[in-house]
């Protein structure tokens, strides 16, 4: 079933099988402690000993070394293992397994689930799986993350599993078929250019030049189906002592009132609840919009008077009216996951 191994790339990475001149890269964050062992293997105590794995271990077919795109150093590694090869899921004719670790540096930073999002369309796409498996050990919460964030769902545990540091540890199981990975929704980061979901932003923001005013300051985030057609986009802004600005929040017209925007948001206030107290967003004095908002747990704030008369070079109308004034709303951040039931 496996095809020779390609390069493949994302919008940051360029995954690619593993070289020996790679050594010293994967020395300098595989030798950590804190990647390894949470994982079943022990840091690499020399360059050599990094150097033998690639000969060995990541020489398997489908292991790629995660390479910044920028940069062009390997940080980390992802692959695609199946039963006739390493693998910790006990699995059927047409699964597979997805494995992947990156150096500390960069956590949290939404490459892993890049790569393994690019994995699984490869899992799919191009291997043929109808299934594909996870698992971590017990308080890997980070790993798991990447799990939920690529549309893996839990399947089971198994207790009392011999890792390959020959302790006994407790592994937790996720998968996710083909028809799941179908009908699910990634969100991701969009750091390149953004203008090219334009489109998508001109429903959420009708004026270019308003656009512009945020776009290369904001973090922006977009929601891609399974065919990585854009489904949504959003906008935010560090606007200081604590407070984000959503400035943009838009969902494609044929899919408005499924929940995407709900689900934007509610993504977003997980994201930032770490790094901001106050999650602001200006609109219009709209009705759907005013109930969007307060539905998603939004509370007033303030009022901009005259902000669309004086900021548009064209009347801005919803529901039949010409809006004039901002209304702008608030959430606190540190009961997202109360509001988010």
């Amino acid at each position: 079933m496996n095809l020779p191994t390609s390069q493949l790339l994302t919008e940051r990475l360029l995954l690619r099988p593993w070289r020996e001149s790679d050594a010293e890269a994967m020395y300098k964050y595989a030798s950590d402690p804190a990647i390894g062992p949470i994982a079943g293997w022990e840091p690499h105590t020399s360059v050599e000993h990094s150097r033998e794995i690639i000969r060995t271990v990541f020489a398997a077919p489908e292991t790629y070394a995660m390479v910044l795109r920028e940069t062009g150093e390997p940080v980390g590694s992802a692959g695609i293992m199946t039963a006739d090869g390493l693998h910790s899921a006990q699995m059927a004719a047409g699964d597979a397994e997805i494995g992947y670790w990156i150096g500390r540096p960069y956590w949290g930073r939404g490459l892993t689930p890049e790569a393994v999002a690019c994995l699984l369309r490869r899992c799919f796409e191009v291997l043929g799986y109808r299934r594909v498996w996870c698992g971590h050990y017990d308080g890997n919460a980070q790993s798991r993350r990447v799990m939920e964030k690529c549309g893996f769902r839990f399947h089971h545990t198994e207790t009392g599993k011999p890792s390959p540091l020959g302790d006994l540890r407790t592994e937790h199981f996720m998968s996710l078929t083909k028809e799941e990975w179908k009908a699910w929704l990634q969100i991701r980061r969009v750091t390149t250019d953004k203008k090219r979901y334009l489109p998508l932003l001109l429903i959420g923001d009708e004026q270019e030049s308003m656009i512009d005013r945020y776009l290369d300051r904001g973090e922006m985030f977009v929601m891609v189906d399974s065919e990585e057609a854009a489904v949504a986009v959003a906008v935010a802004t560090d606007e200081g002592d604590g407070v984000v600005e959503l400035k943009n929040l838009a969902v494609a017209p044929s899919l408005q009132r499924k929940g995407h925007g709900r689900s934007m948001v509610r993504f977003l206030c997980n994201h930032y609840k770490n790094r901001y107290r106050i999650m602001l967003v200006g609109t219009g004095d709209s009705r759907a919009t005013v109930s969007f908002y307060e539905n998603c747990g939004f509370g007033y704030s303030h009022t901009i008077k005259d902000f669309f008369l004086k900021n548009y070079d064209h009347p801005i109308i919803e529901e039949g009216k010409i809006l004039k004034d901002m209304i702008c709303f608030k959430r606190e951040l540190g009961d997202v996951e109360a509001k988010a039931q």
